[in-house]
């Protein structure tokens, strides 16, 4: 299997010296940025931009082997949630209290909360009219 590494093609701008992104970056920032530091500042409101800002560097420096895992979505969610401190609630499992979090706390539908996690979305509910019919039989 062959890797191929994207040049970096994309500038971040800032007070410090300039940071050649590859383009794949800044579009999987753009993406997940929003629910990352909404989910951070749901933990933590005085230190999200840090922490977020922090997990992001941390994703970029990381990139080339943050592509070769199985799933980068899963993994990058994995470094952010491993490093926002948590809430006392009690769910099944960690994955549960962070797809909590996101849909109950942050406001993201159930498949955005799933998306920006990596995992697989919830399955539909079932129609009422449906559990009915069956009932009935």
């Amino acid at each position: 299997m062959t890797t191929t590494i994207t040049q970096p093609t994309a500038r971040l701008p800032g007070t410090g010296p300039d940071i050649m992104l590859p383009v794949e970056f800044r579009a999987f920032h753009a993406l997940h940025h929003h629910a990352y530091l909404a989910y951070a500042t749901a933990h933590t409101p005085t230190g999200a931009d840090n922490l977020i800002r922090d997990a992001f560097g941390t994703l970029a420096v990381n990139w080339a082997i943050l592509l070769r895992s199985p799933n980068p979505t899963a993994a990058a969610w994995d470094h952010v949630a491993r490093h926002t401190p948590h809430l006392l609630l009690h769910t099944i499992s960690p994955l549960h209290f962070q797809l909590t979090v996101l849909h109950h706390l942050v406001g993201l539908s159930a498949i955005t909360a799933a998306d920006t996690t990596g995992c697989d979305p919830p399955p539909p509910p079932e129609p009422s009219s449906a559990r009915h019919s069956a009932h009935r039989l």
